[in-house]
């Protein structure tokens, strides 16, 4: 009898420590996937919620130009040299963006002289002057809401731009998309050259140019992207 008795207490021992084993690999493991959904939901906050200064990223960033004339249109590329946005979860505050001026480049003429020589020309004094001021400068103000012609609502930005080593504040519209911590904004602003001392050309500085009157405005087309935190 007392063998017997022995023989089951053995049992209901071992019984037992396979139970307690067992309960303490799942509360094991629920304490890994609650810490696991915790970090989930902090890296989850931080990227939404957080004031952050993103870094522009250059190698995905790009901006496109038109200028126009009487006879036609010439258009191209220019690169950025450096840039930043100061974003606090909802909307830019803030930010600066600086544009190489000295990576200007003709995309439409196929001829490589007459590409070249138009070229020299925008770097040259008629136009940007780019041996005195290499570089053109955006400083962000903050993100604000416009409304079109069409009485549509965009999303927009007010800043200073600095050309030529002339300032003024323009503001223009845009289209921003967020992918978890990286900010998209894509969009295009019409500037007239005239406000930053390039006259070269203009119905409003000289007369009878005919043919050879260059329009005021030119245009830039802009994707800019911020690098992954």
């Amino acid at each position: 009898m007392i063998l017997i008795n022995n023989k089951l207490l053995a049992i209901i021992s071992g019984f037992m420590i396979v139970i307690f084993i067992g309960c303490n690999k799942d509360l094991k493991n629920q304490q890994t996937s609650n810490t696991e959904k915790a970090h989930a939901v902090a890296d989850l906050v931080t990227v939404i919620t957080a004031n952050d200064t993103l870094i522009i990223d250059l190698g995905n960033s790009n901006i496109d130009w038109i200028g126009r004339k009487v006879t036609g249109e010439h258009s191209g590329t220019l690169n950025l040299s450096d840039g930043f946005v100061i974003w606090n979860g909802k909307s830019i505050i803030g930010g600066k963006i600086t544009v190489d001026m000295n990576s200007i480049k003709n995309t439409d003429i196929e001829s490589p002289e007459w590409k070249q020589k138009l070229e020299a020309h925008l770097k040259a004094e008629d136009f940007f002057h780019t041996d005195s001021f290499p570089h053109a400068i955006l400083e962000i103000k903050r993100q604000t809401t416009i409304m079109k012609e069409n009485k549509t609502i965009h999303e927009g930005v007010i800043a200073d731009l600095t050309i030529r080593g002339m300032t003024h504040e323009i503001k223009f519209p845009f289209i921003l998309t967020q992918s978890k911590n990286i900010l998209i904004g894509e969009g295009s602003v019409d500037i007239d050259r005239t406000l930053y001392n390039i006259q070269y050309k203009s119905g409003k500085f000289f007369d009878d140019l005919g043919d050879h009157l260059i329009y005021d405005d030119f245009t830039a087309q802009f994707r800019v992207q911020t690098k992954i935190k």
